[in-house]
């Protein structure tokens, strides 16, 4: 028995699972579909933003380069991605926040301790360089 393979329609976008390519018409546009170049498994194990990212992708290259220039600015401005490049950049910049609040801390303490020294409020084997000196 065949495998079952993955067919889409390229213009209208319809998929579907078919043993036999002469069986994979689309009940939408009545016109031939292609096969697409991943596995039936592999298709399935893919959530349904991979799939439609897939097929989309697979649509966009069979199109007309007109087609493909009108989509151009689509994928400069596409939302999702730009959030996700967004989320990370701020994760980024979040952890990078954090590590110069330690410095700053770590200066603030240093600061107060050599002021204090300087003053003579602390003896010189009293200072515990672990632990900041507040005023």
């Amino acid at each position: 028995m065949r495998e079952l393979s993955v067919y889409y329609c390229c213009k209208c976008g319809y998929y579907g699972y078919y043993q036999l390519q002469r069986n994979a018409v689309c009940p939408k546009c009545r016109v031939q579909m292609a096969p697409l170049s991943i596995s039936y498994q592999a298709f399935m194990d893919l959530s349904c933003e991979d799939r439609d990212e897939l097929l989309s992708q697979h649509i966009i290259d069979s199109s007309s380069p007109y087609v493909q220039r009108l989509l151009a600015p689509h994928k400069e401005n596409n939302s999702r991605e730009v959030i996700a490049r967004m989320g990370d950049r701020i994760t980024e910049l979040e952890i990078e926040n954090e590590k110069l609040n330690q410095t700053i801390e770590w200066m603030h303490q240093t600061i107060w301790e050599l002021v204090r020294k300087n003053k003579g409020m602390v003896p010189d084997d009293k200072i515990n360089p672990d632990q900041g000196i507040d005023p």
